[in-house]
């Protein structure tokens, strides 16, 4: 796992980046509690993004989020936003959608020439989150799934339910994200997010890394996908000071569960360079199954590549513009035909049985990294405590020495003070003695 090695160069820096990212974040997020409670984008006639579906009935416990702002507010992404759309009418699931750049303007540089509007995703989610948490907690959507725009459903008849930590096991309750990871390491592209405080200082330290870490961002390819792996992987993230390294609230899933890509391999051997950098051709158009483009890189199925009755497919990494929509038009015209190999409910049985197995193991490592930081804690308390002890020690030897020296100046000073008396009797006496003595001569003294 690749680890770049940076460190806080002082407490003072770590205490300074803690307070610019509190008052950053504090002001993001009243800015898009107070804009929620104006109006939705699409009420304010700012965006051309289509309306949702108002569910009314049996609205779950879940929602999705997006943001389709700048060069994503197109007649593709609208497509793939009512793939969505289908999806959360036969769930139940609200589904958020920004159409309008909040913060990029703040915090990303136009020289890059990279679609703006990155930061507004967890700016976004962090107001949305925060909202949640400020109702009872009985009203409280649960968990939130992050959708990239350029995300289709390819089977609606997915819950998003069946990939969810199970609740009766409460090892699990400490998970709050569950993210996936291809060649590139994480990918924030789908995400679920649990509401909660934890999300919450998650989602504040993403917005805030081009403040605390702005020597990184102009190194990093991904943006808000980078502060992501830095701040859940990098041995130096502020997370990673915890006992636990923060290593049971977050669990990397498989891609195909909700974030599959359209190729096997993001670059053609065989042919050269970047696949999403090109037009689709009918050799690239994937059919979903063991069948693959020839790459040249031998065929074998990639862990990310799309299949028959997957729920998601996600176009990243695809050029905006005509070369992502000639990949999104021919998935999307899939999708509306709405074709049983596609979209079947059987899949959702498949993943039961998955995911099950998958939290059992991931239960397993949950409770162990647990233990092990419980382990590491009992460490550190033994040796704070024994740091304790030994200033408490050192200190009882400096006070025990200072009384010695305060004990022996105190026996100087008396013993001065003795000699100084016993020199001024002395004086005295001889005072006296010379008195008589010429008294005496005055007295004996024969008149003339």
């Amino acid at each position: 796992m690749h680890r770049p090695t940076m460190r806080w160069s002082s407490p003072r820096i770590l205490v300074l980046a803690v307070v610019a990212l509190t008052s950053f974040t504090s002001f993001i997020g009243l800015y898009y509690a107070y804009s929620r409670q104006m109006s939705l984008p699409w009420e304010a006639g700012g965006s051309n993004l289509p309306t949702p579906p108002q569910i009314t009935d049996r609205v779950s416990k879940i929602a999705k989020v997006s943001v389709a702002a700048n060069r994503l507010d197109n007649d593709m992404i609208h497509r793939a936003l009512r793939s969505h759309y289908a999806q959360n009418a036969l769930h139940g699931y609200q589904h958020f959608t920004a159409g309008y750049e909040a913060v990029g303007g703040l915090i990303e540089n136009p020289e890059d020439k990279r679609p703006r509007g990155a930061w507004t995703k967890p700016a976004f989610l962090l107001s949305l989150v925060v909202a949640e948490l400020e109702k009872p907690e009985e009203e409280r959507l649960e968990w939130m799934f992050w959708f990239d725009a350029d995300t289709i459903v390819t089977n609606p008849s997915t819950p998003l339910e069946v990939f969810l930590p199970p609740a009766s096991d409460p090892s699990l309750s400490h998970v709050h994200i569950l993210i996936a990871s291809n060649w590139d390491g994480l990918n924030s592209g789908a995400f679920a997010l649990r509401v909660h405080p934890w999300t919450v200082a998650l989602l504040s330290a993403v917005l805030a890394y081009p403040i605390y870490r702005a020597e990184r961002v102009e190194k990093d390819r991904f943006r808000d996908q980078s502060a992501f792996q830095y701040l859940l992987q990098d041995g130096d993230s502020p997370l990673a000071k915890s006992a636990t390294k923060s290593k049971e609230h977050w669990s990397i899933v498989p891609m195909r569960w909700f974030n599959s890509l359209p190729v096997n391999n993001a670059f053609d051997k065989k042919n050269g360079g970047w696949i999403f950098g090109k037009k689709m051709t009918g050799t690239l158009f994937d059919n979903g199954t063991t069948d693959v483009h020839d790459d040249g890189q031998g065929g074998e199925i990639r862990p990310w590549k799309v299949m028959q009755g997957d729920m998601i497919v996600h176009f990243a990494g695809s050029t905006a513009g005509g070369t992502r929509d000639s990949w999104m038009g021919p998935w999307l015209d899939r999708v509306e035909a709405s074709l049983p190999e596609w979209n079947n409910a059987s899949t959702a049985q498949v993943l039961r049985e998955e995911t099950r197995d998958f939290w059992a193991v991931e239960a397993v490592r949950v409770k162990e990294v647990l233990a092990e930081g419980a382990r590491i804690e009992a460490i550190w308390a033994a040796e704070k405590k024994q740091k304790e002890e030994e200033a408490r020690k050192k200190a009882e030897e400096e006070e025990r020495k200072k009384a010695e020296e305060e004990k022996k100046k105190k026996a100087g000073e008396a013993k001065k003070d003795e000699e100084e008396k016993r020199k001024a009797e002395e004086a005295k006496m001889a005072e006296e003695q010379h008195q008589r003595e010429t008294g005496e001569k005055r007295s004996g003294a024969s008149p003339t």
